[in-house]
């Protein structure tokens, strides 16, 4: 039996579930077009050429406090055959890359039902690997999602306002702390009970400015509200 997503590691992304249209598989199941699943992925790297966001399809239970079956399987089905796609400690899975015509032939197959298992498109901002930072460096996932919000695509659950700032996380219990500048012009800020600090964003700082973060956080995300 699969561990709930509630006692794993958060992604502490946008997640949506998604809308592709479903059909009953000849050998049970249900099979999902590739296209559909991978076209916000696609938007995505598309206005983010440096990799600052992270994107993966992950499965949930679609029934609360209801852990995943232990028998949960997904392929990647095309004209070449069945491909299985293995779910990682977040039960996540990596969607391949296609091009052109292999698009369209391709499907994801799912052995569960839609009412035991949903697929969610889940997206990640990437996290300071290192406490002392540039202030280019801890908003640099805001032009992402500006840009995001021009695609024709509409990706459900990313920000539809242009993004005021950034979010960072730490486990609860220990107070964490972020600086940014120096001297007079120096700004703090400090983590509530749950562990996260909202800084806002200040167009009249340099990127250089310096950022000074008590320990690494577990997870960053934009905020527009």
């Amino acid at each position: 039996m699969r561990l709930p997503a509630s006692t794993l590691p958060c992604l502490f992304g946008f997640a949506l579930a998604t809308a592709a249209p479903a059909a009953i598989a000849q050998d049970g199941g249900r099979t999902i077009p590739y296209a559909a699943l991978y076209a916000p992925l696609a938007a995505v790297k598309q206005a983010d050429p440096l990799g600052i966001v992270t994107s993966s399809v992950c499965a949930e239970s679609a029934q609360a406090d209801v852990p995943l079956p232990g028998d949960l399987k997904v392929e990647l089905r095309d004209a070449a055959g069945h491909h299985p796609l293995p779910l990682d400690a977040h039960d996540c899975i990596t969607l391949p890359p296609r091009v052109g015509g292999a698009v369209s032939d391709a499907e994801i197959w799912i052995n569960q039902p839609r009412q035991a298992v949903k697929l969610v498109e889940a997206f990640a901002m990437r996290t300071p690997t290192a406490t002392h930072i540039s202030y280019g460096q801890l908003m640099e996932s805001l032009p992402v999602i500006e840009r995001l919000a021009t695609q024709p695509l509409r990706i459900g659950g990313l920000p539809t306002q242009p993004p005021q700032g950034v979010e960072l996380a730490w486990p609860p219990g220990t107070a964490q702390r972020v600086t940014v500048g120096t001297g007079a012009s120096e700004h703090a800020w400090t983590t509530d009970t749950q562990g996260h600090l909202r800084i806002p964003f200040d167009s009249t700082l340099p990127a250089s400015t310096p950022v000074v973060l008590s320990t690494l956080p577990s997870a960053l995300q934009p905020y527009s509200q």
